[in-house]
C-alpha cells in the first residue's frame, strides 16, 4: 500500500477512537470494514501496528481503559490535544481532497495569503529557541524597519497568521507584513510561566489590550436567527447563553472587548445589540452612525464610473 494510503488509514483509525471512544476492538473492526469496504479484516496485530504508527506520527497514545471497557486516547494535556486534533484534521482533509481529484472544481477553499513564505521558518526558530532577524513593515509606518525578535508563538486568525514575539516588548506581528526573515545563531529562553493559550484567553482575536476597556463582563442581545450561528461557533470560549426565547437570546462573555471584537459585532449588523457595558454600547453606536453618514454622503446614485469592472 502507498504511503498516502497508509496515512489515510492511520488518520481514520485515530479519528474513530477520538470520536467514539471508549470503543471496543470489535467495534473498531466493524467500522473499518464498513468504511474501507475492501473485504479486508482489521486483524489484532494490524490494530497494534496502527496504534504504534499513530503514536509515532501524531504523538498520541491509545490505550485500553478497563473501567470503561474500551480503547481511548490517553493524552491528558487539553491544549496539546487541540494541536494534535488540528494536525489530524489537516491530514484528514488533505486525504479527502486527494481522493476526490475529480471534484476539485467543486471543493472551494479559502486562501490564506500570509504564512506561506515565513511560517515554517518561524516554527523552526521556535523549536530551536533561536531569534529572528526580521524586516517588518507595519501599516502604521511609512517605511519598514529591521530588528531582532524572539518568536514566542504563532496564531491563525481570520485567514492570517500572526506571531507573538519579544523585541523591545511583546508585540503581535502579521506574517503578511514581513518583508525579510532570517534565523540567527543567537538563542533565547522562553519564560517558564509563558502559556500561549492563557496569554490570549481574555481576548477575541489577536489584538491584546485596549486603552478604553479592561477584562470584564459583556452581554449581547442576539436575534433568534443569528443565535443559531453563535451556538454552533461561539465568539469566545467564555460564551454563555443566559436567556433564550422565540425572538432573541442573550449571551454573556468575560473578555476585553478590544478592536477586533468590536469589528466582529459591527459585522453582524442589526442582528445583535450590546446590553453591557454601556461604554461599549455607546462606542459601537457612534461607529454605526458614522458608517450610516458615510453611506449617505456617498449618495445612492453618485454617478461613479468603474475603472476596471464594466458591464
Amino acid at each position: 500500500m502507498s504511503t498516502a494510503g497508509l496515512i489515510n488509514r492511520y488518520v481514520w483509525f485515530v479519528t474513530t477512537i477520538l470520536n467514539y471512544g471508549p470503543i471496543s476492538l470489535k467495534d473498531i473492526q466493524r467500522r473499518f470494514e464498513l468504511h474501507f469496504d475492501t473485504g479486508e479484516v482489521l486483524e489484532e496485530r494490524t490494530f497494534h501496528r496502527y496504534t504504534d504508527a499513530v503514536e509515532e506520527l501524531f504523538d498520541i497514545d491509545i490505550e485500553y481503559d478497563r473501567k470503561r471497557n474500551g480503547y481511548v486516547v490517553a493524552n491528558d494535556d487539553i491544549e496539546d490535544m487541540k494541536m494534535r486534533k488540528w494536525l489530524i484534521q489537516t491530514f484528514s482533509v488533505n486525504s479527502v481532497l486527494n481522493e476526490s481529484a475529480a471534484l476539485k472544481k467543486r471543493i472551494l477553499l479559502e486562501d490564506i495569503p500570509s504564512g506561506q513564505n515565513f511560517l515554517m521558518s518561524i516554527v523552526k526558530a521556535m523549536r530551536e529557541n533561536r531569534t529572528l532577524h526580521m524586516t517588518y513593515h507595519s501599516f502604521g509606518r511609512s517605511e519598514a524597519s529591521t530588528f531582532e525578535v524572539e518568536p514566542y508563538c504563532v496564531k491563525l486568525f481570520r485567514q492570517r497568521w500572526y506571531m507573538l514575539g519579544m523585541s523591545d516588548k511583546l508585540r503581535i506581528y502579521a506574517l503578511d507584513r514581513i518583508k525579510a526573515l532570517e534565523q540567527t545563531e543567537c538563542t533565547f529562553k522562553l519564560p517558564k510561566k509563558f502559556d500561549a493559550a492563557k496569554f490570549f484567553e481574555d481576548y477575541y482575536g489577536i489584538i491584546i489590550g485596549d486603552e478604553d476597556f479592561d477584562v470584564g463582563p459583556v452581554a449581547l442581545k442576539v436575534d433568534s436567527w443569528q443565535s443559531n450561528y453563535l451556538r454552533t461557533l461561539p465568539l469566545h470560549h467564555t460564551q454563555k447563553e443566559v436567556e433564550r426565547n422565540e425572538e432573541y437570546s442573550i449571551f454573556e462573555y468575560r473578555l476585553c472587548p478590544s478592536f477586533d471584537f468590536q469589528q466582529k459585532i459591527l459585522s453582524m449588523g442589526d442582528s445583535v445589540g450590546v446590553l453591557a457595558p454601556v461604554l461599549l454600547k455607546d462606542m459601537l453606536r457612534t461607529k454605526a452612525e458614522k458608517t450610516a453618514n458615510n453611506n449617505a454622503s456617498a449618495g445612492m446614485d453618485s454617478g461613479y464610473k468603474f475603472k476596471v469592472y464594466k458591464k
